[in-house]
C-alpha cells in the first residue's frame, strides 16, 4: 500500500510540473461556452511588443487572411468615408462537413485600444464582440469577446469543442504575427 501511495504522489508530482505556473502569464487563453445557441468565446493574448503594434496587426484588415488560418479572405467593402464595413470569408471544419462561413461586419474602431464588430450580413446570425488591446511601449494584452450564433446547426459538446480548436488556431497566427513584427521592430 505504501509503494501505490508514493507511486500516486510521484505521478501527480510530474503532472503538476507541467502545469502552467500561476504567476506565468500563459500566450494564449481561451474559453468557449454555449448560452442557449450562441456560442460565447473570451480570449486573451499576451505579447512581447507595443500596444501600438498589436493593435496594427489586428487592424490589418485587409491582410488577416495572410495569417489567419481559415480565413480565406478579408476586405474592407465600404466606400471611403462611410462607416466601416469588413467582408470575411472562412472555412471550419464541423466534423465530417466544410462549411464556408461568410460575414459582413460593422466595425467601429479606436486606436490604438479597441475595434467593435457586429453582423450585418452573412450566414451567421448573430456576431458581435470586440478586441481591446492595453499595455505599453514594451507588452500589450489582447482581449477579444465575440457572440457567435451560425445560420447552422451546430452539435452542443462536440461544436462547442470544433470551435475552440478553430479560434485556438486562429489565435496562434494573430499571435505569430504579433511576434514576427514585433521581431522586424527591434531592428
Amino acid at each position: 500500500m505504501r509503494n501505490l501511495t508514493i507511486i500516486a504522489g510521484t505521478i501527480v508530482a510530474i503532472l503538476l510540473s507541467f502545469a502552467p505556473r500561476a504567476d506565468v502569464a500563459e500566450p494564449i487563453a481561451l474559453r468557449v461556452e454555449r448560452a442557449a445557441s450562441v456560442l460565447q468565446v473570451r480570449a486573451s493574448i499576451s505579447a512581447e511588443a507595443p500596444t501600438e503594434l498589436c493593435y496594427a496587426v489586428i487592424a490589418d484588415f485587409d491582410r488577416l487572411a495572410e495569417f489567419i488560418p481559415s480565413l480565406k479572405s478579408s476586405h474592407i467593402v465600404s466606400d471611403p468615408g462611410m462607416p466601416l464595413q469588413l467582408r470575411q470569408v472562412g472555412e471550419t471544419t464541423l466534423g465530417l462537413s466544410r462549411l464556408a462561413i461568410d460575414v459582413t461586419l460593422a466595425l467601429e474602431t479606436d486606436p490604438p485600444h479597441r475595434i467593435a464588430f457586429s453582423r450585418v450580413a452573412g450566414n451567421l446570425e448573430v456576431m458581435e464582440g470586440q478586441w481591446q488591446v492595453a499595455g505599453d511601449a514594451a507588452r500589450c494584452r489582447v482581449d477579444y469577446r465575440a457572440d457567435l450564433k451560425p445560420e447552422f446547426w451546430v452539435p452542443p459538446i462536440i461544436g462547442t469543442m470544433l470551435v475552440r480548436r478553430q479560434v485556438w488556431m486562429q489565435l496562434e497566427g494573430l499571435k505569430a504575427e504579433i511576434d514576427r513584427r514585433a521581431r522586424l521592430h527591434q531592428h
